[in-house]
């Protein structure tokens, strides 16, 4: 009698939740046009982004295709609105007074670090932007170059062998930009030890982070169940706080004054910081939260952004040749008349043209940042379509780069550096946002900028070539970005 009293409840509870959803996604209607939502799916399973056949730069592209530049996504039980045009973003990114970043941004971040700056907004955003915006300053970047150069370096001397067929290069980016970012926030090597504990730790969480993230389209409670429960996840971010927290100690105890990222923040520790009074600064939980964001941000973006212009230099042979070029006629590249390599300096960056071209193209194409999100703060209408106040939109950055009516110079799916030098010098000022845009745009571009353009810059200065293979097929990987799925090319470095 209990198995079929509790049978029944159960049948009853389950078709009252079909008919909540099935009303949901009945009732919700913006005229926009998208496919049928599926129950509690909405589009990630039909869309092919659950069972990983596209990414999701690509059904946004598909979806534009086929519905045009506004239409509706709905991303597991929300819908929302996703607009392609630059003047769409332009709209929506200039009134910072109507839209805020939405935490579908990044979804599920703030289980990770509730208190970093990219999951903030209101008061609590201001008050953390005032301190985190000045330490990635360009002023303050370039005081590393020296250390990012020497990073490159080792990329070069240990993970490129001459006349070899790599496949494991965006593995080997990542730990390129890991080590970077260790010696700038840290003064810590991670290179100097391939077992590093601290190292493989934050490998690890960086594919938590990922899993969570992908698990956004469910309840937010099952991921704080999975990573609450999830004990080697614990251990990890245990073991990343305790290294964290004794590099600041020792910071705070050290009397010459260091210019790694930790530093710059030590001296804004304020443990009465708050937003209900006028006050500035950060506690400590904030400012290690602040570190380990800026840690992912930065592991993440510029590796892939590096791991697709070692492919696309691969296609096209004769940019590298060019940037060569460029290099020997600044007296930059090494040959049989100049047999050291001159130092990097930030004035000697700026006057490549063309490799600024070349980095620039790279951002142009790669699809490190597919989208941003917003939500509107009050009602309001962008291209006559109506925003209720709390309702998400998607900024499709993607799409913008390589729309034909913004670029003409040469189609705009192929790797043409010279479009800058062209009609595209003077694009459309939304039509290429790889950082974002208006006040809630990437901090840390200034870094990632000059960390890309510099190691582009070394790799050829030290007569790198990247040649094609038949298995280099490309494709897309999705994880916290998007890395290019199939790699493998041919290193050879030039003789003098």
């Amino acid at each position: 009698m209990t198995l079929i009293l509790f049978t029944s409840l159960l049948c009853l509870v389950l078709i009252l939740i079909y008919i909540y959803f099935k009303r949901r996604y009945t009732l919700i209607n913006n005229n926009l046009p998208g496919d049928k939502p599926q129950i509690f799916f909405g589009n990630l399973l039909n869309s092919g982004f659950l069972t990983r056949k596209k990414s999701f730069h690509e059904i946004l592209h598909d979806y534009q295709r086929r519905y045009g530049d506004k239409f509706t996504f709905w991303f597991g039980l929300q819908p929302y609105i996703v607009f392609c045009l630059p003047e769409h973003i332009q709209t929506i990114l200039s009134d910072r007074h109507t839209f805020e970043q939405s935490s579908s941004f990044i979804p599920n971040f703030d289980l990770v670090c509730p208190n970093g700056i990219v999951v903030l907004a209101g008061a609590k955003w201001k008050r953390h932007v005032r301190v985190m915006l000045p330490v990635f300053k360009r002023a303050k970047m370039i005081q590393h170059l020296d250390t990012i150069t020497e990073c490159a370096d080792h990329f070069i001397d240990q993970c490129l062998l001459d006349n070899h067929i790599h496949t494991d290069l965006v593995h080997r980016c990542q730990t390129f930009t890991m080590n970077v970012i260790g010696l700038i926030a840290f003064d810590y090597n991670l290179e100097s030890n391939i077992n590093s504990p601290i190292k493989i730790a934050f490998q690890d969480f960086v594919s938590y982070v990922t899993i969570v993230i992908l698990m956004s389209w469910l309840p937010q409670w099952i991921s704080k169940i999975y990573l609450k429960f999830n004990w080697k996840y614990q251990k990890i971010h245990r073991l990343i706080r305790e290294l964290t927290e004794k590099i600041v100690e020792q910071e705070q105890n050290n009397s010459q004054r260091s210019k790694n990222l930790i530093a710059s923040l030590v001296s804004s520790l304020n443990e009465q910081a708050n937003d209900e009074q006028i006050s500035s600064g950060l506690t400590r939980i904030e400012m290690l939260d602040e570190i380990l964001t800026s840690m992912l941000a930065g592991y993440e973006t510029t590796s892939t952004a590096l791991a697709w212009f070692i492919f696309y230099m691969s296609k096209y042979p004769h940019v590298q040749q060019r940037i060569k070029q460029e290099l020997h006629e600044h007296n930059l590249l090494m040959t049989n008349h100049v047999q050291y390599l001159p130092r990097l300096t930030s004035e000697k960056l700026d006057s490549l043209i063309y490799c600024e071209c070349v980095t620039k193209e790279v951002l142009r194409l790669a699809p490190t940042a597919t989208a941003t999100t917003r939500i509107a703060l009050r009602d309001t209408i962008v291209d006559n379509v109506p925003i209720h106040r709390g309702q998400t939109v998607i900024i499709g950055l993607n799409n913008v780069n390589t729309d034909a009516r913004y670029w003409h110079d040469g189609h705009p799916n192929k790797f043409i550096p010279e479009r800058f030098l062209g009609k595209d010098k003077d694009h459309h000022p939304f039509a290429m946002l790889p950082f974002g845009g208006g006040h809630r745009a990437c901090i840390g571009q200034d870094l990632a900028w000059l960390e890309l353009k510099l190691v582009i810059v070394r790799l050829m200065q030290r007569g790198i070539t990247f040649e094609d293979t038949i298995e280099n097929g490309g494709g897309y990987q999705e994880q916290l970005t998007c890395f290019p799925k199939n790699i493998a090319v041919r290193v050879h470095i030039d003789k003098i």
